[in-house]
């Protein structure tokens, strides 16, 4: 719901992407969030036809890529892009669909791929994550309003007023929170009760698994408050917004038609081999398993389920006054015999089986409203689109500052703790030459340098350790480097940070631009006395890891600065910055070619 780290959207990413963007640049907007467009209009409009091919575009001209940027999953503890995760965004006829990727590995630039491909390409790439087909206000603009009514809202956010001070009680939303209150004090069945639905247990034959299923719901003598308990254990982990199930069953319903509609024609198993991105040669799957939604489902019974554990909830009657929720035991391991089969259809004429599903992510409370309750999360937190949608009548937020870096490092030397202090773009050390210049002759004879010493020289030498807290400055240096907020490190070079920093694979700053993804900090860089064609460990210049993964906006910036494009790593296999295969980067080839004369 919020990106877990400061620098992960940055506020000058926000602002840049959204003014392109409403400027109609939406290629200018996704190279400002760092979200590249791998997608080739006029090819889709000589494949697919004119039709498919203003459909893509249109979808392009209203993403929100930093919105998209905002809400894609994050591992928990660093707060980096899930890594190999392919998200469709729309589908398409023929099983093609727009789809989003996050970086293939953890280590890359946190840049985001469009692509316009086959579900079937997509699905050799990682793993498929179908939500943002169902949550369009994540990355939709025309869409972004809807989370109101997700939450429950009609006139304001259920809890709040449109200028985001809290409020209860009043017009239409005060169901909601009556109904939120039972559901967060345990009482989940009399919620659904409040919320107008007649709830319903059905449990089918007591001899049916029985271990299995609760007993206090078969159990007599246990008595009524047993059953309800049962009742509310099955029903606390659904948590959902009541009074909006009947729009996302809508939306569930919706989802299915739409891929019905852009399902391929042929269904049979694809019997050729192919190669993955990765050069494993695999067998292409069945087209009907990468399809995203169920298909083979009647939608026609004017039923929705939703899963919980251990049950479902079968709901019907969702435009009448009084809907119907009938919470359901499973069959334990999916075993269902014919008495199983026999009971489900008398009781809602068909298995439960070919009932369509609402997805958990429709059916849920949306993560917002609740860390908006809990206040997790303060109004201004949250991305500019979603705070206007949530909060109408609130000013928008002021842009957040970058994260600051500390100045000043307390570190211990030998039995006395200094402050070592960055200014000017240097580490200044609080000892007079005479005691560097004995430090350093203990290095020369073998020994190893401490304390101050060790901080001023560990930063520009990753061989050197440095003190404890030194070495945690540097972690979340590259904390915000890896995330790609620029401005971040141009707020910390303007407090005096020195740029000739490396990390433990002994990069400089140059040599991770590519994860900066702002071409503009280069000059300041190389101004700072930078050398163009420094090396890393692996004897890679800043050329190289521009071509493995920058933009070509980053490799043209390092050549008119002097790069030399014939530079060698000093690998097992030693190759040049000039030896690639990328498309895009046909303009290094002939400048290599130039030189070679």
């Amino acid at each position: 719901m919020l990106p877990l780290h400061p620098s992960a959207v940055p506020p000058r990413m926000i602002g840049r992407a959204t003014e392109r963007r409403l400027a109609g640049d939406w290629r200018g907007a996704c190279a400002a969030a760092g979200v590249d467009v791998d997608v080739d209009l006029a090819a889709i409009k000589q494949d697919h036809g004119a039709e498919v091919a203003a459909r893509v575009e249109e979808e392009l001209r209203h993403l929100v890529p930093d919105l998209l940027r905002w809400h894609l999953p994050r591992r928990p503890g660093d707060g980096l892009l899930h890594s190999g995760l392919w998200s469709p965004l729309a589908l398409f006829p023929d099983a093609h669909a727009l789809v989003a990727h996050s970086p293939s590995r953890i280590d890359l630039p946190q840049r985001i791929t469009l692509r316009f491909e086959s579900l079937d390409d997509a699905a050799m790439t990682g793993v498929r994550d179908d939500t943002l087909l169902l949550r369009r206000d994540r990355w939709d603009s025309r869409c972004t309003a809807e989370l109101l009514a997700r939450c429950g809202g009609v006139t304001r956010l259920p809890f709040f007023g449109t200028d985001g001070e809290r409020l209860t009680g009043a017009g239409p939303e005060g169901l909601v929170e009556r109904v939120v209150r039972l559901d967060e004090s345990g009482r989940h069945a009399e919620a659904w009760t409040a919320a107008g639905f007649d709830l319903e247990v059905l449990l089918f034959d007591p001899e049916w698994s029985r271990d299995r299923i609760d007993p206090a719901a078969f159990d007599a003598e246990r008595g009524a408050n047993a059953r309800r308990a049962a009742v509310d254990r099955s029903l606390a982990w659904l948590r959902p917004v009541h009074t909006a199930l009947a729009d996302a069953a809508r939306r569930a319903a919706a989802h299915v038609a739409d891929c019905r509609r852009n399902a391929p024609s042929d269904r049979v198993p694809l019997p050729s081999l192919r190669y993955t991105p990765s050069g494993y040669l695999v067998a292409r799957q069945d087209i009907r398993r990468v399809m995203p939604g169920p298909v083979d489902v009647d939608d026609r019974s004017g039923l929705m389920r939703i899963d919980v554990r251990g049950r479902c909830i079968v709901l019907d009657r969702l435009d009448s006054e009084r809907p119907r929720a009938r919470l359901v035991a499973s069959v334990p391991y999916g075993r269902v015999d014919e008495t199983r089969r026999r009971a489900e259809v008398a009781a809602f004429g068909l298995e439960l089986a070919h009932v369509p599903r609402i997805p958990h992510v429709l059916a849920r409370r949306p993560a917002e409203l609740t860390a908006l309750m809990n206040s997790d999360v303060h109004p201004d937190e949250l991305h500019p689109l979603v705070h206007a949608a949530l909060f109408p009548g609130r000013p928008a937020p002021l842009p957040v500052a970058p994260p600051v870096l500390r100045d000043t490092i307390r570190v211990r030397c030998n039995r006395a703790t200094h402050e070592v202090l960055m200014r000017d773009g240097v580490v200044v050390m609080p000892h007079s030459p005479v005691e560097v210049e004995r430090e350093l002759m203990i290095r020369a004879l073998g020994g190893q340098v401490q304390g101050c010493v060790a901080a001023h020289d560990g930063w520009r030498d990753p061989a050197v350790r440095m003190p404890r807290r030194m070495r945690g400055l540097r972690a979340e240096l590259m904390a915000i480097v890896r995330h790609g907020d620029g401005s971040a490190v141009a707020a910390a070079l303007d407090r005096g940070l020195d740029p000739h920093v490396r990390d433990e694979q002994g990069r400089t700053l140059l040599h991770l631009m590519p994860w900066l993804s702002d071409v503009d900090l280069l000059p300041r860089l190389l101004d700072a006395g930078l050398d163009i064609d420094v090396r890393d460990e692996n004897g890679e210049t800043p050329l190289h890891a521009a071509v493995d993964h920058g933009t070509p906006d980053l490799v043209r910036a390092l050549l008119a600065a002097g790069a030399d494009p014939r530079a060698r790593s000093n690998h097992s296999y030693p190759r040049m910055a000039a030896w690639t295969t990328r498309r895009d980067l046909d303009f290094l080839r002939e400048a290599d070619l130039r030189l070679w004369g």
